[in-house]
């Protein structure tokens, strides 16, 4: 009978030292849900009242060329407002009717003259009738699913090609 206790002994030690190293693992570990993140290539922009706007991004080329906004706008309110988006000297702007979503990307807005390059960030003024709030958006290069917004006049860089083969 004194073997099982111990041994029930034992068993019942490892079990508790077992939850308590699986307890320390949330501890140190925060919850991923309890952080809002953007999971889309733009950005989410806050500090407008009155509209949402979300995955802000400008599809271009090189340094200093021009790029189309993407992105979407969502006017919560029950008059039209006025959505704007400037960097540098170039602005760019389109109105969104009361209680509606629309898509930047379908209403061709184009910025001359940014600053950044595709894969870097810029900075832009975003802004909804008379507030505006600087933010950092991604450059995205215009591949892939972003193709079809490349700026007007955009000719892609020409892709390296394979070596030939050579004959024996």
């Amino acid at each position: 009978m004194k073997q099982t206790l111990r041994t029930r002994g034992q068993a019942l030690a490892v079990a508790v030292v077992l939850a308590a190293g699986a307890a320390g693992c949330s501890v140190n570990s925060p919850f991923q849900t309890a952080k809002t993140q953007s999971i889309a290539d733009g950005v989410a922009v806050n500090g407008l009242d009155g509209a949402e706007v979300n995955n802000i991004a400008l599809v271009g080329g090189e340094a200093g060329g021009e790029a189309t906004v993407t992105g979407a706008v969502e006017n919560t309110t029950n008059q039209k407002i006025t959505f704007t988006i400037s960097a540098g000297g170039s602005k760019a702007s389109t109105t969104v009717p009361p209680n509606t979503l629309i898509t930047l990307g379908e209403k061709n807005l184009t910025l001359k003259k940014v600053k950044d390059g595709a894969g870097d960030m810029t900075g832009v003024e975003v802004g909804i009738g008379d507030q505006s709030v600087p933010v950092d958006v991604p450059v995205v290069a215009p591949t892939g699913y972003y193709e079809e917004f490349a700026p007007k006049g955009y000719t892609a860089p020409p892709t390296p090609s394979a070596p030939e083969a050579e004959e024996h």
